[in-house]
């Protein structure tokens, strides 16, 4: 009796933590995190939630949210973030709203010079973070193009419908950040035990 009591009392504590699994909800599609971790290196943050039934390894849209503590001023991180696409010769475009201190960044990358090959397009979102530095959130989709044909075709879609989804992004409201470690969908615990399988949860 007492094991079948502490087993229920395990299965109540760990049902809210799953059930309450974050998600996010843009352009009619949800997006549930699968990936959440901290670098080592400058303490950013970094959250990626993706459709039902994809992973880092075959995704076609996801959305991502940034925390860089260290980077002060939005405008300036956008501004720095289109000088490195420059230097690749990434086309890109940068829009700043000194009002609301935030900026709009899009870009175009090409994963392969060679068919078929991967065309990505990224619309960020910046803005000072309630807590410290900046926040970002990311719209992204990409495209397998196996002609030249299609990446004319998915370019005339993009340039038609571009001015739409930068509205869409700049009036999303940045999640608040989950800050504990997530790994290919599951939640991972101080010693890096994998604990649950929450992919796919609310």
């Amino acid at each position: 009796m007492k094991r079948i009591l502490i087993a229920v009392l395990f299965i109540l504590i760990i049902l809210p933590s799953v059930a309450a699994m974050p998600f996010v909800k843009f352009n009619g599609n949800k997006y549930s995190l699968y990936f959440s971790a901290k670098s080592p290196e400058d303490g950013s943050f970094i959250n990626e939630y993706y459709k039902s039934g994809e992973t880092y390894e075959n995704w076609t849209e996801l959305i991502g949210v940034y925390h860089y503590p260290n980077e002060y001023s939005p405008i300036e991180f956008a501004k720095s973030m289109s000088e490195q696409l420059n230097s690749i010769s990434s086309p890109n475009t940068l829009m700043i709203n000194d009002t609301s201190n935030s900026a709009l960044l899009d870009f175009i990358l090409v994963d392969s010079s060679r068919m078929p090959m991967i065309l990505e397009f990224n619309l960020f979102k910046y803005e000072k973070s309630p807590v410290c530095g900046t926040v970002a959130i990311q719209y992204a989709k990409r495209y397998l193009i196996n002609n030249m044909l299609e990446i004319d075709e998915v370019k005339s879609f993009f340039d038609k419908n571009r001015e739409k989804c930068l509205n869409k992004v700049e009036k999303l409201k940045i999640p608040e950040l989950v800050t504990y470690n997530i790994e290919r969908g599951k939640y991972v615990k101080n010693e890096g035990i994998i604990s649950e399988d929450i992919t796919g949860l609310d």
